[in-house]
């Protein structure tokens, strides 16, 4: 879709959940996640093409085998994603072309790795690791290493064992380098607090909350940077709301002014829409209600009519 929530387009049309679509630098295909079981959990890494032809499977559909939260590199040439192929879900990497799979995580000690991203230089990752604590729990931290898995370290200190559950999760390497932005909660999972950070390295830290803004409690699946590192494109669901209600919906929300945009409009039948992402266009000035965006697509669009606009250039989002 564009970024003012126009032109929705259909790319997949299958029976699969699919889910974490992620654009390459250069825009040209798309990498998403499958379940290829209808009852149980079996995630395979897929790629298509941006219209969403020549669809491939890039990972294998081995007994119990997870693959899924692709990530690319910036030369287009590797591909970070999480596998349970070790027996624990870990960060591991893919060479495009060689489709050569590399575990970088979970090698020296039990870890337990998800969602990763590469840094704008390509020399580093991020990703979000479990912490245990007491009890069987677990928090959740952000971690960074080299490229090559070398130099894991916390990229902030982990919580302490003592604390209430605290989880960081889909942390996302702004264009600059130097800032990362994660969802971070706190407490009990009724009384769960949770807000947007954004981290920078060695630096402040800017805590955004928005839940007076979207309208009560939420869930997020899935935060990136937009607009060149000057927005947040997320999905959300509101909880406060009766269950039948509890669908995720694509937001924008605007750093330097506070303004919460709702992207996606309500429709007849409403659906589940999450995992957005976000690639520029060619153009080096674009109104901002003119980008378009795709996200990563887990729903039918039966009543969504698309615009019938004619759009010059080619950003997008997917989810």
């Amino acid at each position: 879709m564009n970024d003012n929530g126009r032109n929705i387009r259909r790319l997949t049309d299958n029976q699969f959940w699919e889910d974490k679509p992620r654009w390459p630098p250069d825009g040209t295909k798309i990498a998403f996640e499958r379940n290829l079981e209808k009852d149980i959990q079996k995630y395979q890494l897929f790629i298509m093409n941006a219209d969403g032809t020549n669809q491939q499977q890039l990972t294998d559909n081995n007994e119990g085998d997870q693959n899924g939260r692709p990530a690319w590199s910036p030369d287009g040439q590797h591909m970070a994603f999480k596998s349970n192929r070790s027996g624990r879900s870990e960060i591991h990497i893919m060479h495009f072309q060689s489709r050569k799979v590399t575990q970088l995580t979970g090698i020296e000690e039990e870890t337990g790795s998800s969602t990763s991203d590469w840094s704008p230089d390509g020399k580093e990752i991020v990703y979000g690791r479990s912490v245990s604590r007491g009890g069987g729990l677990s928090h959740k931290g952000i971690w960074i290493m080299s490229a090559d898995g070398k130099n894991q370290e916390p990229f902030l200190p982990d919580p302490p064992a003592n604390v209430p559950s605290l989880f960081r999760s889909y942390p996302c390497w702004a264009p600059d380098g130097q800032r990362i932005l994660f969802i971070e909660s706190r407490g009990a999972a009724e009384q769960r607090v949770k807000r947007f950070v954004i981290q920078h390295r060695n630096g402040p830290r800017t805590e955004i909350d928005i839940n007076e803004k979207i309208g009560g409690r939420w869930v997020g699946s899935g935060a990136r940077w937009m607009d060149d590192g000057r927005a947040i494109l997320f999905s959300a669901g509101r909880l406060d709301v009766p269950e039948k209600d509890h669908f995720h919906n694509i937001y924008q929300y605007e750093i330097a002014t506070g303004k919460l945009r709702r992207l996606t409009a309500p429709t007849k039948f409403p659906y589940n829409e999450s995992a957005p992402d976000w690639i520029a266009g060619p153009l080096p000035v674009s109104r901002q209600d003119k980008l378009p965006m795709q996200w990563g697509n887990i729903k039918a669009v039966y009543g969504i009519k698309t615009s019938s606009e004619k759009e010059n250039h080619t950003s997008r989002v997917i989810f």
